[in-house]
């Protein structure tokens, strides 16, 4: 490993300009980008996807668990990739266009770069930083080399990061001008990652939308940032906004607006870095379900409580709650169960033998907020394998996935520490 990271670390610099990043004296408020959507290619079939989509969400759920480590205003296309959503941007100057995953649940913006000693598969060309007059490579002493793992290299800040799928990252950290439509921002610093490992899902890196220092939020210093999340399924489109073109108002055009304070995040590495909810309970319909409240509550490790993520494709909470979860489930459902584990539920399901069953909304009770989540969002179809709910179960930190989030407008409130959220056709605006 050491032969390769002396060979990383003298083919990037070897490609590496010495000039600092250059300012733009462009505006950098009142954003607005065109976006795109397209699925990933796919040759699984729905019960082959299902599995992958729990070990993704399972993997990613220990790795949040058990990991150590007026240019204010943007708006950022998002499109989807295996079981994520993907932003568009550019990088450089002249600029070189990316597509990385939105991750509320790391901080960390880095692409995949030029010279590549391991790289994946990409849909676009490698990042080349040696062709960029705004790249720069940073010395272990800036700040900003303590915002993530990494080790010195000749004095340069070299990075390590991993995911919750095992994808992995090594390279150096430096600073670009990113571009958003027609806004250029310079001075972001990311990773330029040349050793690369695991999936991407039909991108380029990742933007990490964390509380860390290093994620778009932290660098651009935003009040606020929304998303609009649009079916997995669907061919259409959505956005990203940060600063001023993140707003709901008093009443959305989708629902009503409602709001719940974030509660602070613990301080241990890596749940400081993860928007918490106040979560109170659960219902079906009418029925608040019997969750124990030691099911939510945040442990003096770190552990346990709910964060939201949009990462992470499948919500995940405790056993405890997923058991009773099952049991109300199960006694609406009367179909022939096809899978029942321990964090897992699946039904038979025949087009045109059974109907497919009506079933209640599910609200999410948070402090001040109730989250109501239609049965297309807790329970997901394949016509040829089965009725399946979309929460699965996992010991520590429950999680609302970004399944549950489509077709709603999520704003968060950094200045406030607050979410508020309100259904939308997330495709109009």
């Amino acid at each position: 490993m050491a032969a390769v990271l002396s060979l990383l670390l003298v083919v990037l610099i070897s490609h590496a300009p010495s000039a600092f990043p250059a300012t733009t004296t462009e505006a950098t408020t009142g954003l607005r980008v065109a976006i795109t959507r397209t699925d990933s290619p796919s040759s699984f079939t729905f019960k082959e996807r299902f599995h992958r989509a729990v070990e993704r969400s399972r993997r990613r759920r220990e790795v949040l668990k058990l990991a150590k480590s007026s240019r204010h205003d943007v708006e950022a296309v998002f499109k989807w990739g295996d079981s994520e959503y993907l932003i568009e941007l550019a990088v450089g100057t002249p600029i070189q266009p990316i597509t990385a995953i939105l991750d509320t649940g790391s901080d960390l913006i880095w692409t995949q770069c030029m010279p590549c000693i391991r790289c994946l598969p990409q849909p676009s060309p490698y990042y080349d930083p040696s062709t960029s007059s705004t790249y720069s490579v940073l010395p272990c002493s800036s700040p900003s080399c303590s915002g993530v793992q990494h080790f010195c290299t000749q004095a340069l800040c070299q990075y390590y990061t991993s995911y919750g799928d095992n994808t992995e990252t090594n390279g150096f950290l430096g600073t670009e001008t990113l571009t958003f439509g027609r806004k250029r921002v310079p001075g972001i610093t990311f990773g330029c990652g040349s050793w690369n490992n695991g999936t991407l899902s039909n991108s380029t890196g990742i933007v990490g939308l964390g509380r860390g220092s290093l994620s778009l939020p932290s660098q651009l210093h935003p009040r606020r940032f929304s998303y609009c999340l649009t079916p997995d399924k669907s061919t259409s489109t959505g956005h990203l906004f940060l600063g001023s073109k993140a707003k709901l108002g008093r009443r959305h055009r989708g629902g009503r607006v409602q709001t719940t304070p974030m509660l602070p995040s613990p301080s241990a590495v890596p749940f400081n870095t993860y928007y918490y909810l106040p979560i109170q309970g659960i219902s079906l319909g009418r029925t608040l379900l019997p969750i124990p409240k030691t099911a939510f509550q945040i442990k003096k490790d770190g552990n346990g409580g709910m964060i939201i993520d949009s990462g992470t494709q499948f919500t995940i909470v405790d056993p405890a709650a997923f058991h009773v979860i099952v049991k109300k489930i199960s006694s609406l459902v009367h179909l022939p169960v096809a899978e029942l584990t321990n964090e897992s539920l699946c039904f038979s399901w025949t087009p045109g033998l059974h109907p497919l069953p009506e079933m209640p909304d599910m609200v999410f009770h948070f402090d001040g907020a109730n989250m109501v989540i239609p049965r297309d969002k807790y329970m997901f179809l394949d016509p040829d394998d089965g009725f399946c709910l979309a929460i699965i179960a996992m010991d520590g930190t429950s999680i609302l996935g970004n399944y549950m989030q489509q077709n709603m407008h999520i704003l968060y409130d950094l200045e406030a520490n607050s979410l508020s959220f309100a259904d939308a056709r997330c495709d109009q605006i």
